[in-house]
């Protein structure tokens, strides 16, 4: 209660030390940080290999702890093709490219301009490529894919007319014998008004 105000000020001197940069000193180490940029390698479970920025890298939870726990640049994803760990590395591209750019400009154009790539990218695979890209969005833990691939495939099964289209869209094959699945149709026909 006695103790002055200037006793919990730090010293002039550190404060000065502290002083924002001017911008060509700022821009000189922008450029700088820029050419020094990680570069990891992925390699898929067919060994072929992706040379990304970390920060597309760190797009997946599960690559941040693997990244942040070992010194080595190469980093092998055993459950995920090549074919596959390429469009993963194409989306997480354009989401860090995305947020970049929004640093710069308003967000809500970046979030209009990264939902009509997301809906262009998943609409132009077939479901087959689509399962494998969830599967392989699951393992590495991305979310935004995850979702993605989830509502690709929840508008495929929506689009369809009845149980026997779903069934041959999503290759199931029936376990019913022609008489169980009559007699199911029967017990829930008001389902099927």
């Amino acid at each position: 209660m006695g103790l002055s105000r200037s006793l919990y000020s730090p010293p002039l001197p550190f404060i000065r030390s502290l002083s924002v940069l001017s911008s060509p000193q700022r821009s000189k180490s922008t450029t700088t940080m820029e050419k020094e940029k990680k570069m990891i390698t992925l390699k898929s479970s067919d060994d072929e290999s992706f040379e990304v920025d970390e920060a597309v890298v760190l797009q997946s939870p599960c690559l941040t702890n693997v990244v942040e726990d070992c010194d080595d640049p190469v980093y092998k994803i055993k459950e995920v093709t090549g074919k596959i760990l390429a469009k993963v590395i194409e989306y997480c591209k354009n989401h860090v490219a995305v947020v970049n750019s929004a640093d710069s400009s308003s967000s809500s154009s970046g979030d209009d301009a990264l939902k009509k790539w997301d809906a262009e990218f998943i609409k132009e695979m077939d479901l087959s490529t689509v399962y494998d890209l969830l599967m392989a969005a699951n393992y590495l833990n991305i979310k935004g894919l995850i979702d993605l691939a989830c509502q690709r495939v929840a508008d495929e099964i929506a689009a369809c007319k009845d149980h026997k289209e779903i069934r041959a869209k999503l290759g199931i094959v029936s376990d019913y014998t022609a008489e169980e699945e009559a007699e199911v149709l029967k017990e829930n026909e008001w389902a099927f008004d």
